[in-house]
């Protein structure tokens, strides 16, 4: 658990200003590097698309995208040495469908057409 603790330091906070928040963003999606991680960023990343900076949401749906990319990296590798694959895959799939399924509530109930245009692009990538 103390890795959890280090990934807070990256938790956006509500008075943080606009480039300490994208730069904790970014480094926080590159810390889902194994399945513990994947999940908590993903949950952090949930209430991040529901912020009030349009510019910070799109962000945010594009660092969940990453996170899908590097889920199947991570489940991948884990299957490799874990010797079970197919296990390893659907984990992977999982994760990406649940992406995919976030992504498209967002996009059905955004009246901003940068956030809905940004999830498209993004839904595209992970499939």
């Amino acid at each position: 658990r103390a890795s959890a603790l280090f990934w807070e330091v990256f938790f956006v906070k509500a008075m943080d200003p606009s480039s300490p928040r994208l730069t904790k963003l970014d480094i926080l999606s590159s810390l889902a590097l194994d399945p513990v991680s994947i999940r908590s960023v993903l949950s952090e990343l949930r209430a991040y698309v529901r912020h009030d900076d349009p510019a910070f949401v799109r962000a945010s749906v594009r660092a969940v995208g990453r996170v899908a990319e590097l889920a199947r990296i991570v489940h991948d590798r884990r299957g490799t040495k874990t010797g079970d694959g197919a296990e390893s895959r659907r984990d992977a799939d999982e994760v990406a469908l649940n992406c995919l399924n976030g992504l498209l509530t967002l996009a059905e109930g955004s009246t901003n057409e940068g956030t809905v245009g940004e999830c498209v692009l993004v839904m595209e990538r992970i499939l």
